[in-house]
């Protein structure tokens, strides 16, 4: 293999460079999108965890609020039922 040249040598660590500076780019722009999912994800006031626990808090509330009229309601038909 031939030896290279200085000029040749000189090509290819400005290729080098420029691969750096687009790769630093990149990686800018990838900590930037971590930075917004883990906002999204993990902020305590609209993340999306802090909506999930909001809606299993209100899904069991509500289970219980219905079985509440459920058991109303049987009481109410059983009772019409019994005084006939």
């Amino acid at each position: 293999m031939p030896r290279q040249t200085n000029t040749e040598i000189h090509n290819e660590i400005q290729l080098i460079k420029k691969d750096l500076e687009y790769v630093k780019q990149l990686q800018t722009t990838m900590q930037e999108d971590v930075r917004d999912i883990k906002k999204n994800l993990l902020d305590p006031d609209s993340g999306a965890i802090a909506r999930i626990n909001r809606n299993t808090t209100f899904r069991k509330s509500a289970s219980k609020a219905i079985w509440t009229v459920w058991i109303a309601v049987l009481g109410i038909i059983t009772k019409l039922m019994m005084d006939r």
